[in-house]
């Protein structure tokens, strides 16, 4: 526990035992020298934290005995029984006194005081804690769980005064403090949320019953962080209001507190529930009550205090407040039926269907019968060929696919229609289809498929709601889009006219139609349920809601969903790494999600680019063959390749990777030389080199190396070292025969060479008659600037290595070197392999050349990549744990440091930040570098300013959550 600014709980205030007999005290009974202490909040205990001489902190707490001393006795009966049962419990211990006593009373004028000590928790309130990450408020969950397991031997205690913070007592609480409430607004939101208690409250005893810790509010729970940096729960306080009550009572005010401060409350929430379930789980009843129970419990916490406030002006009241009005408006957005799914989602739930679904389903599919089933999904090849937010477009390729017939876009499916960047919470787009949406035209009559009667009727912003008996159970189903007349209560039989299709768009680029929702709850269907939701909900949804129209098979050219074991399926929904579209320099997953691409430098000209797509299409219509055949768009790129490059690289082996075209220059190295080993600079990549017979060199690191920015010979010292390993290693016999290194080490951390690093280092290995190899696989195709990396260095290789950057992300690779040695080399090897260098791949590989040139993007990497390391380095000035940004054209670094001065690598904040950026914000980071503490960044070359702001945002806002900022225990 730590402090918080501590104010009188009001006039009421209590006369307080004076500090000094407090000292005396913890010397004479508890043998404690108070050197220091620190008055905490409370709202009528005297709470302190108290240092002795070796530093060791207690907390203590003075309380008044009257009127009964059964609270206190209870409550130190429960502390002393979690430390039996639950030993690692993160739960005050009971600090004895030199008698073995767990208290000792006082007096002070006239009035009696009880002094207890006990142990001193590390970490801070979660009110304090301005961001939760889901982690922590699961393992809130689970601690409230395991509170739960350690209490469950507890007997009904005897004697116990009840408190006005009992939940069952809800209602008689708020009607006693509900007119204290002037604003008319809130008590109706209080009145709403107790008519959801007041639905639950008679089934309340039939409920699992137990002793519990009654409040794990956000001042009670503390949490910091462990060894790892991670976030988690620390500590558990007061038990003060324990009481023996309904199980579901302890999660769901764990929940309720989780929820304050926070966007999205349910999810919040959900994550609590689900921790609690893992470790004791809940009843379908008990799910079905936490969050009535929870909403109750805030809407207790904002009246009391309210009327407190009015009585004695209690700034304390407001502070534990303050946040709690917030909340509660945003809870009555959401019915209870809708949290509950949530809670079952998220617990792993599976769906508990009423009976007539099905019944239901395939009445209303028969009726639109014979439909053709319309793949919209983000990998539908529908989208392959233009621009999904052209409508007018979008709905001409509709119109050709369905040529004529109604067409059906099946339910909790994602289209990218909807599509936006892949940010987490209430800021995820909400891509995916709740319900089933038929495509009609404008005017078409619409019959029921099964008796119904109108529950509501249909406005601009609402649909027509029927309800049905269906096999004994209600029904409801929810038509948008129709022009109809009916009023509430109207019959409507089976075949009967529901109306006409306006004349709107269902789902923009589709045309006009009709969207059906089937529900299986009163409480969503005249809510009304949103026509689509996001992703993340639609576990939750699945709970409430039921496929309209079940497809009788397959939907034609709809991919199958893959079928995974369990495991699997967590693993691919934990990461939105499953990409199934690439559009210039996004790339989107199978739920519409868009993440802004900073890491694709094998698409230099963007994903998805139409002229290369059409250049593989014509070739293809053409020849598409093996290498064994002459072909004249195998030369005719060899051409336009050479043509990039200086004299005397001319001769031109085509490969398929960048580790083939490593691993091939390596050979033509050895064979030319006749000798083995090989020089390489430490922490460079090793994509397709072997470490035998490799000798690795210092990397010429100018921030941790021994030469620095402001020692002008820094490149000449480093290339120094390098040169006494390549003479060493020729002078006792393993002559080298190639020096290998890339002309800026992307794998080591973008570090950005010294000048005249190349220059001294190909001297060296030249003068031991080794060849020097420039590793262009993630450097070259204009990525620096000039064509190929080593220009920048002022040097001309013996051979370069470039890889799938040629076929920006198609299987093309190349070794490029001089007539002398590719001729040594073929006299004694025949390299040859089926597929590299076939046309296809030269048509594409020539393409990639043409828009590099003809659309200016060397220039563009220059010019962008220059705005990018200014943005970058004036984001260092205001996030410490920027250590420093390196950057040569669209190829830049962010190294991440827990102290600049010391330069300790920060590897856990750099693997952090990378999948909040990813998870939270639709921005792909990836750490790398010997350290993995450096977020590496080489997109694609069609980068514009407003893509670096997007990325420089989102650094700076993940840079600055608390969990990276923060540190352990106190200074957390």
């Amino acid at each position: 526990m730590t402090s918080v600014t501590a104010d009188d709980a009001g006039k009421a205030t209590l006369m307080r035992l004076p500090e000094h007999m407090l000292t005396a005290a913890l010397l004479r009974y508890f043998d404690i020298t108070c050197v220091a202490s620190e008055r905490l909040g409370g709202e009528i205990d005297q709470n302190f934290k108290v240092i002795d001489p070796n530093g060791q902190s207690y907390f203590v707490r003075v309380t008044r005995a009257e009127p009964s001393s059964v609270d206190l006795a209870w409550q130190n009966t429960l502390l002393r029984h979690l430390a039996r049962t639950v030993p690692e419990l993160p739960v005050p211990r009971l600090v004895r006194t030199a008698s073995g006593d767990d208290q000792v009373d006082l007096s002070y004028a006239g009035k009696s005081y009880v002094v207890r000590v006990m142990s001193w928790l590390r970490g801070r309130p979660l009110v304090e804690i301005p961001h939760h990450p889901t982690n922590l408020l699961r393992d809130l969950g689970t601690m409230a769980g395991r509170m739960h397991l350690g209490l469950s031997g507890l007997a009904r205690p005897d004697g116990l005064a009840g408190h006005d913070w009992d939940v069952l007592r809800g209602r008689e609480i708020i009607d006693s403090s509900i007119s204290f409430v002037d604003d008319r607004t809130d008590a109706a939101h209080v009145g709403e949320i107790m008519t959801w208690f007041d639905d639950i409250r008679a089934g309340l005893p039939n409920l699992p019953h137990c002793v519990v810790h009654h409040d794990l509010n956000d001042a009670n729970v503390l949490a910091d962080l462990d060894e790892n940096g991670v976030l988690r729960i620390s500590g558990m306080v007061d038990v003060g209001d324990a009481m023996y009550s309904v199980r579901a009572v302890e999660v769901a005010i764990a929940a309720g507190y989780a929820m304050l401060r926070k966007d999205d409350p349910l999810a919040a929430a959900a994550e609590v529930v689900a921790g609690f379930h893992a470790v004791v789980p809940l009843t379908a009843e008990e799910l079905a009550a936490v969050y009535p129970l929870a909403a109750t419990r805030l809407c207790m916490n904002a009246v009391t205090w309210y009327r407190r406030v009015a009585e004695s002006g209690s700034e304390y009241g407001r502070s534990r407040s303050r946040h709690v009005w917030p909340a509660i408006r945003k809870l009555t957005r959401t019915p209870p039926d809708l949290a509950e799914a949530i809670f079952r989602a998220a617990c792993a739930l599976p769906p508990e269907m009423v009976e007539g679904v099905k019944t239901a389903g395939q009445a209303i599919a028969s009726s639109l019968r014979p439909a053709l089933d319309l793949d919209a999904t983000p990998a539908a090849d529908i989208y392959d060929d233009l621009d999904w937010t052209d409508q007018a477009g979008l709905r001409a390729a509709v119109r050709s696919r369905l040529d004529g017939s109604p067409g059906v876009l099946a339910h909790l499916d994602a289209s990218l229609v909807w599509s936006g960047p892949g940010a987490g919470g209430l800021k995820e787009p909400a891509t995916a289809r709740l319900g089933t949406t038929v495509l009609l035209d404008e005017g078409t009559e619409v019959r029921v498929p099964i008796h119904g009667v109108v529950e509501h009727t249909a406005a601009e912003d609402r649909p027509l709601v029927l309800r049905h008996d269906i096999d004994g159970a209600e029904l409801y189903t929810c038509w948008w889009n129709l022009e109809c007349a009916h009023r509430i209560g109207d019959e409507l039989a089976t075949g009967a006219r529901i109306g006409v299709v306006g004349p709107h768009p269902v789902e923009p680029g589709f045309g006009p139609g009709v969207q059906i929702q089937l529900l299986a709850s009163a409480q969503i269907a005249t809510w009304p349920p949103p026509r689509r939701i996001r992703p993340s909900q639609r576990a939750a949804w699945e709970q409430l809601s039921a496929d309209p129209v079940p497809m009788p098979g397959e939907i034609p050219g709809k991919p199958a969903a893959a079928t995974l074991p369990e495991s699997g399926t967590v693993r691919l929904r934990a990461s939105p790494m499953n990409f199934v579209r690439g559009r210039d320099v996004w790339l989107f997953d199978g739920d519409g999600l868009a993440y802004l691409d900073a890491l694709s430098d094998v698409a230099p000209v963007g994903h998805a680019e139409p002229r290369i797509t059409a250049a593989a299409t014509r070739q293809m219509r053409k020849l598409a063959t093996g290498s064994g055949f002459v072909s004249p768009q195998v030369s005719g790129y060899v051409k336009k390749l050479v043509a990039t490059l200086p004299a005397p690289l001319e001769v031109v082996f085509l490969v398929r990777s960048g580790s083939e075209a490593n691993e091939l220059a390596v050979r033509m190295a050895r064979q030319v030389t006749g000798r083995e080993n090989v020089v390489a600079v430490e922490g460079s990549s090793r994509g397709g080199i072997s470490r035998y017979a490799t000798h690795e060199v210092r990397i010429p690191d100018r921030y941790r190396g021994p030469y620095g920015y402001g020692d002008p010979g820094a490149g000449s010292k480093y290339a120094s070292e390098a040169a006494a390993v390549i003479e060493r290693i020729d002078a006792d016999g393993r002559r080298p025969a190639a020096f290998i290194g890339e002309p800026l080490m992307g794998e080591a951390g973008t570090v950005v060479l010294p000048e005249g690093y190349l220059a001294d280092v190909y001297d060296a290995a030249r003068k031991a008659g080794a060849l020097c190899v420039s590793d262009e696989v993630q450097t070259g195709v204009g990525r620096l600037g000039p064509w190929w990396g080593f220009e920048s260095q002022n040097v001309v290789p013996d051979i370069v290595t470039m890889g799938e950057s040629l076929g920006n992300g198609h299987p093309l690779g190349a070794v490029v070197t001089t007539r002398e040695i590719a001729e040594e080399f073929g006299r004694t090897i025949d390299c040859f392999s089926t597929f590299s260098g076939n046309p296809v791949s030269c048509a594409i590989g020539e393409a990639v050349l043409d828009i590099v040139d003809g659309d200016g993007l060397r220039q563009n990497a220059v010019e962008v990549g220059d705005y990018f390391a200014y943005a970058l380095r004036e984001l260092q000035h205001r996030q410490p744990l920027i250590g420093e940004v390196r950057a040569r054209g669209l190829y830049l670094g962010v190294e991440l440091v827990r102290d600049r001065e010391t330069k300790k690598p920060a590897r856990r904040e750099a693997s952090v930040a990378a999948q909040l950026a990813r998870n939270h914000h639709g921005v792909m980071v990836f750490p790398a570098g010997v350290r993995e503490n450096v977020l590496t960044i080489k997109p694609p070359l069609t980068f514009r300013r407003d893509h670096v702001d997007i990325y420089v945002e989102t650094l700076d806002q993940v840079l600055s959550r608390p969990e990276l900022s923060a540190r352990p225990s106190e200074e957390f």
